[in-house]
């Protein structure tokens, strides 16, 4: 109560500043500034803006300011609107102010999610793992900065006031979660934290971060393995869409082997993504040098000793230590029992049950994974000798191979990717008996599923199968969704009928789902028909795909029809060769694509003025030339938009100076694709806009010729694969099909990398505009 009191008292003691700075700037200015004059001035400013129902709310106490530039955006505001001298308000009291009436979150509900500051989080509370403990009892090394903590916490910086999902993905133990942690701690320590640690605490995580927009307290949803939270059981398209509008960042992590057997996922797919690696790069092995030239650490130096082997990251958490001594303890005088134990839960979480398990339930079955037929004969020892082994920090440190958590015990989680690197996932991985100890077990939905991934990803479908039978036969739409994906694999008329019952229960993502199906099936004009049926009823993939560039093939009117091409004496005789060797391209043609590169660069800088880091769709956030780019675009930063905007303008300088467009990266690629539609259709439809362009020059009967233009400007036409639904996730060089293709740079942020050092333009030359 007393904490109640003292944070009620901080934000009265901030509204009651708001009003004094107002009445005085009133009395003292040579302006008297409404709310209205202040909102402006703050749009003038290149600060974050201030509403007048913001200014109004801050008055009365209902909320404070998200972060301490919103205050300063505010105070310079009230000067100019005042005509005051700027100043004029001490920032270093009113700094103080705020800090005090932010420092106590909202009031949370009666919940057991961790709400609190980011600034104030530990770092061993949000999993990050724990090395070995030194004689100070610290048991968090010191940060060592990742060669992808720029990308990412430019990211964040990006989402931080509006919202967005982060998604950092890598091994077990590759330092994900540090870097996150990390991360957060730079770019939004004034944000509220909410960390939710297990799926059941949801509802009320979604409730509290939506409530703290509601305060105009930014905050962030921690969702650390973030598998664990997705799928049935876990946020709905309604949390996600609910979280998306109160401008809640959504920070996660997940491992990579689970990452690139995870189902189509609306979160996941909202999601930019970074990859850490396992493996620290020759800078990254560099900063560790530093810092231990200034500072003594043996971990670090064990580690660094260990690098071209294992991750910094992980031999910290001493992964491969304790894999090596689970491998070599089943023998005689060893710890047989003791890493029976331990394979015993490696094999229940490998077939989907992660949760901890209860010790009489390791006991019950690991006599099975003693070796050897008489397995007296190899002494094992006793079962409180073999629980104490495997629940032993290794070298004085805290990572075991059975970690306890709760009631219960888990494996140390590199210890199934070690396995499964080792072993590979197969339909004999996991005994047959332990798969049925799951299925009786896991009642709860999202365990269900969890089971069903697993099996599917060992190539067990009848077990996947067994686990979400119940659930469908509930009629629950994402049981019913999971199956048919499940099933395309190995019995296509399954998957169709699964899919139906799910679309029948309204579900929209089964009906772009229903149309890749057709769409593998080499039936493209029925996966057609579902796709139109899914962008009816808003799937954004599928608008999008509805909105691929293509030329325009409609007759071209009278004044712009090309000649006849010349009748040739002989039949067989090439186009190039009545040309002096010249195909492709003509001077009318590129005339016009000029013209069509240039106006869509400037609408394209317009736009980016106008819409700055908005993310964009097809319906009522719609923006011309960025929206009509593929989906995995649409929440890229201003910066790489005004990039973006410079592919359109270097094309045309090119046929400019005289030369043909030739794309140099993926973005301009993709404006050479947009600015041929763009083209084509006005010649179809603007003739007497087109004829004064190419009125001086000689007409061509290969004029318009807009798939001469594709076979001579492009090398390929990879990037339109990022428009096709059955197709999403290509850009990903994870993904099977990218790797069959050899395709590069499709991810939205290598899209302006050259393909060829010796192609790349001037990286000095800026902006247009």
């Amino acid at each position: 109560m007393e904490h109640a009191a003292l944070a009620a008292e901080a934000r009265a003691e901030f509204a009651d500043a708001v009003r004094s700075a107002i009445a005085e700037a009133a009395r003292t200015g040579r302006t008297r500034p409404t709310l209205a004059m202040i909102a402006r001035a703050s749009h003038k400013e290149g600060r974050p803006s201030c509403s007048t129902s913001a200014i109004s709310a801050w008055k009365k106490g209902d909320r404070i300011p998200a972060s301490w530039s919103v205050v300063e955006s505010f105070l310079t505001a009230l000067e100019k609107a005042a005509s005051l001298p700027r100043g004029k308000f001490d920032r270093r009291d009113w700094e103080r102010l705020f800090k005090r009436a932010q420092s106590a979150p909202p009031a949370a509900s009666a919940s057991h999610v961790a709400t609190l500051l980011v600034r104030d989080a530990d770092p061993l509370e949000l999993k990050v793992h724990r090395a070995r403990t030194t004689s100070a009892g610290n048991a968090v090394p010191d940060y060592i900065p990742r060669d992808v903590d720029s990308a990412v916490r430019t990211a964040l910086a990006r989402v931080r006031d509006d919202g967005g999902v982060i998604l950092l993905v890598g091994a077990s133990t590759a330092g994900k979660t540090r870097c996150a942690y990390e991360a957060m701690r730079n770019v939004m320590p004034d944000h509220l934290l909410v960390a939710p640690s297990h799926v059941s605490e949801l509802p009320d995580a979604v409730t509290q971060a939506v409530r703290a927009a509601k305060s105009d307290t930014g905050c962030v949803l921690w969702l650390n393995d973030t598998e664990k939270f997705l799928g049935p059981g876990g946020l709905t398209l309604q949390d996600i869409r609910a979280l998306r509008r109160s401008g809640t960042v959504l920070l996660g992590t997940m491992r990579s082997r689970i990452r690139a057997d995870f189902p189509s996922n609306e979160l996941v797919r909202l999601a930019e993504e970074f990859e850490v690696p396992r493996l620290w790069s020759p800078s990254e092995l560099e900063r560790v040098r530093e810092h231990l030239r200034s500072k003594h650490d043996d971990r670090l130096r064990l580690a660094l000793e260990q690098s071209e082997d294992f991750g910094i990251s992980e031999t910290l958490a001493a992964g491969p230590q304790l894999w090596r001594e689970l491998i070599s303890a089943s023998v005689v005088d060893g710890h047989p029992r003791g890493a029976a134990l331990v394979w015993t839960a490696i094999d229940i979480a490998l077939a989907g049950l992660v949760e901890p398990l209860p010790v009489d339930l390791l006991e019950e079955l690991h006599e099975e994974y003693l070796p050897g037929r008489n397995k007296q004969l190899i002494r094992p020892e006793s079962m409180d000798e073999a629980l104490a082994w495997a629940g032993s920090p290794y070298d004085d440190g805290v990572t075991r191979l059975l970690i306890p958590e709760g009631e219960g015990l888990r494996a140390f989680d590199y210890l199934l990717d070690a396995h499964l690197q080792e072993r590979g996932a197969s339909p004999e991985l996991i005994p047959e008996r332990i798969w049925d100890i799951v299925l009786s077990l896991g009642h709860q939905r999202h365990q269900r599923f969890s089971i069903a991934l697993a099996a599917h990803a060992n190539d067990r479908m009848d077990v996947g199968r067994r686990a979400l039978l119940p659930l469908a036969e509930a009629n629950d739409v994402d049981a019913l969704r999971t199956l048919g994906l499940l099933y395309e694999r190995s019995d296509r008329q399954e998957a169709i009928q699964w899919l139906q019952l799910a679309i029948d229960a309204g579900d929209v993502l089964a009906l772009r789902l229903m149309g890749n199906l057709h769409f593998r099936n080499q039936d493209r004009r029925t996966a057609g028909d579902w796709y139109w049926r899914a962008a009816r009823a808003g799937d954004e993939v599928s608008e999008s795909y509805y909105n691929e560039p293509r030329a325009d093939s409609r007759p071209v009117p009278e004044p712009l029809t090309p000649p006849a091409s010349p009748v040739k004496e002989n039949a067989e005789e090439e186009d190039w060769e009545d040309e002096g060797g010249y195909y492709g391209p003509t001077a009318r043609t590129l005339c016009v694509l000029e013209g069509a590169l240039e106006n869509a660069a400037d609408m394209a800088y317009d736009v980016v003025d106008e819409i700055g880091e908005r993310r964009i769709d097809l319906r009522h956030k719609y923006a011309y030339i960025y929206s009509d780019l593929p989906v995995l675009t649409w929440g890229m930063d201003a910066q790489w938009r005004r990039r973006m905007a410079r592919c359109f303008h270097d094309l045309a300088a090119d046929i400019k100076a005289g030369k043909w467009p030739l794309p140099t990266c993926t973005g301009e690629e993709m404006a050479l694709h947009i600015a041929i539609e763009h083209a084509s259709t006005m010649v179809v439809d603007e003739p007497e806009f087109v004829s004064p362009w190419v009125a001086d020059l000689p007409a061509h009967h290969d004029d318009w010729d807009w798939g001469l233009c594709y076979d001579t400007l492009f090398e390929d036409t990879d990037v339109l694969f990022l428009y096709e639904p059955w197709s999403q996730g290509i850009e990903d060089s994870r993904s099977l099909v990218h790797q069959h293709l050899g395709i590069a740079n499709l991810e939205a942020e290598d899209w302006f990398k050259p393909f060829r050092a010796d192609d790349a333009r001037d990286p000095d030359r800026g902006f247009h505009r």
